[in-house]
């Protein structure tokens, strides 16, 4: 049940920003004190380029809806929920998720309905990302109500750049239970109208843990 609880409550905290995510409009608000990123006139500054390979004890992948490659920690099993039926490999994968979990297939499909990529330890800690959303310019204030609805504390962001654009960090404590979980959000946005939306749930894995997982992912990724 501790591994359900931990898909169950990131599917649904996901699925709630994507809706937030799209209700953004691409004019800032100005009332807005959010440390979000906001359009500066001040000339910007240039993308950091990606390295050429992963950091040690990671593995590159795609995220091919989002046509984004990042690095994910090695030992994560990931999963494209796209290729479930058509992948032998994807469809081994899923069936290992979904016992692991205790989940019928039904539900664990609804469960990733949602998601371009999925990756889980053997621990429950996970990364996911969205499907793109057809939104640029999310700030904390937009997403922050949502967080709160779903019992998140201890909110805060902040901005930063990757190489494939500028990014909105949003973190934040979940309480499910007796499971605390330490989540990430990352915000990237294209230059194609549409973000990308990463979520980092750390179940085992600590605050700072989450943190450099999160700075190891935004070094390494970019469009494709």
């Amino acid at each position: 049940m501790r591994f359900f609880r931990a898909i169950a409550v990131s599917a649904a905290g996901a699925a709630l920003l994507c809706l937030a995510g799209c209700t953004s409009s691409v004019e800032p608000n100005p009332s807005s004190t959010s440390t979000a990123l906001m359009p500066s006139t001040t000339p910007a500054s240039p993308m950091p380029i990606a390295p050429e390979s992963p950091p040690a004890g990671y593995t590159m992948v795609t995220a091919a809806a989002n046509k984004i490659q990042l690095p994910l920690p090695s030992d994560l099993q990931v999963l494209d929920p796209s290729q479930i039926d058509i992948n032998p490999d994807s469809q081994q994968t899923f069936d290992a998720m979904a016992q692991k979990l205790g989940m019928t297939s039904d539900d664990l499909r609804q469960q990733l309905s949602t998601l371009d990529l999925y990756a889980m330890d053997a621990s429950s800690n996970n990364i996911n990302i969205l499907q793109p959303l057809p939104a640029v310019g999310t700030t904390l204030a937009d997403v922050q109500p949502t967080l709160e609805s779903i019992g998140a504390t201890g909110i805060d962001s902040g901005s930063t750049t990757c190489p494939a654009g500028p990014v909105l960090v949003v973190t934040y404590t979940l309480t499910d239970n007796d499971m605390t979980m330490n989540q990430t959000q990352l915000y990237v946005q294209s230059d194609t109208m549409t973000t990308t939306v990463i979520t980092i749930t750390g179940v085992t894995w600590t605050t700072d843990e989450v943190a450099q997982i999160a700075t190891d992912m935004l070094a390494g990724l970019q469009h494709i």
